[in-house]
């Protein structure tokens, strides 16, 4: 198999993921759905061949000692992947997520505008939350393009590996990846603070040392963006602060209610035209309510606070979110009931609003 032919031939059919194992053919991800590639099984010398061939030589010494790994492969001028490489059942397998090399806008991407304004801030923390494969990363870089074109600024991005790459525009820009340019995102986060950045971007908070840092960076001054596997807004915060000793908690609530900017929450559903997926965004910005309701621990109100809320700051909830996209025609009823958290509160929305 020609790997590079292969694989643009996959994202030219609409492939967002890419899965080779032992004994099947390849497996497409396109829309959501797997398919599998009419062809010949892959044997183990075939995987052992990709996988040596997607590793530079000393990764591929490191993928010896270890169980799985992290590495991005290029096809250039082409086409770039993040590569999950690991172990099944004795055998090597490989999961591939295509990044596309133009990084596209957040109005393409149909981004709530809330986000040009979190980016526009001088200081505090934006969150981008959703499970895997609900598009976390590539909002986090059209944010950052975005800042990139509007603002004069030092950026600090700190991922797991490097996805999109910039190129400098009235920003200046260091991407430093986990495993080549510094031991684990913790301390490449702590030495940001030392390396007078502007924003940093953090591609996922993991751990509690992880958390603390990104909270002291939004509190001294720096517009600080992350990523958290959370499915909406008010989860995310119920769950930052779950990470704390019980001792801890109240002292993290008056970290994120002095420091939160916003959050960003995200669901991919497929558009009623069948061509391809579309973006159902929850938006939580901070304010005084929204802050009163985290410092007091009320937050099963925020939800409703959100609602409330929409049209003055430009919230929306999810079920908000389901409606306005059913109502512009792009995803059925079906998927927009589905969508919504209240799927009794979508029915009652379009009832009463035609």
């Amino acid at each position: 198999m020609n790997l590079d032919a292969f694989l643009i031939k996959a994202i030219s059919r609409g492939a967002s993921d890419i899965h080779f194992k032992v004994g099947r053919p390849p497996i497409v991800r396109i829309y959501g759905d797997l398919f599998v590639v009419k062809g010949a099984p892959l044997n183990s010398e075939d995987m052992s061949n990709l996988v040596f061939n997607l590793l530079s030589q000393a990764r591929g010494k490191h993928l010896r000692s270890f169980t799985e790994i992290d590495t991005t492969y290029s096809i250039p001028g082409k086409a770039r992947f993040r590569v999950n490489i690991y172990r099944s059942r004795g055998e090597y397998a490989v999961a591939m997520r295509y990044i596309p090399l133009e990084i596209p806008e957040l109005d393409e991407l149909r981004v709530p505008p809330a986000m040009q304004h979190f980016a526009r801030r001088p200081r505090g923390l934006v969150l981008v939350t959703g499970i895997t494969g609900s598009g976390k990363t590539t909002t986090l870089a059209a944010t950052i393009e975005y800042i990139n074109r509007n603002r004069k600024s030092h950026i600090i991005t700190i991922e797991d590996p490097i996805e999109f790459v910039y190129s400098d525009k009235k920003s200046v820009i260091h991407q430093r990846e986990v495993g080549v340019d510094t031991p684990d995102f913790l301390r490449a986060l702590r030495a940001a603070l030392r390396e007078n950045p502007d924003i940093i971007m953090v591609g996922e908070m993991r751990d509690t040392d992880t958390i603390s840092t990104v909270l002291q960076a939004a509190e001294t001054g720096h517009l600080v963006f992350s990523t958290f596997h959370t499915v909406d807004a008010k989860e995310t915060i119920a769950r930052i602060i779950s990470y704390f000793p019980e001792a801890q908690q109240q002292q993290v609530r008056a970290q994120l209610a002095a420091n939160l900017t916003g959050i960003i929450s995200q669901r991919l559903v497929k558009r009623k035209d069948r061509r391809g997926l579309v973006l159902a965004a929850e938006v939580l910005v901070n304010t005084p309510t929204i802050r009163s309701a985290i410092l007091e621990n009320r937050l099963e109100e925020i939800p409703v606070l959100m609602a409330k809320q929409s049209e003055e700051y430009g919230m929306q909830t999810f079920d908000q979110a389901a409606v306005k996209l059913f109502k512009a025609g792009l995803i059925n009823e079906e998927t927009a009931r589905a969508t919504a958290t209240n799927p009794s509160e979508f029915d009652r929305a379009i009832k009463f609003t035609g």
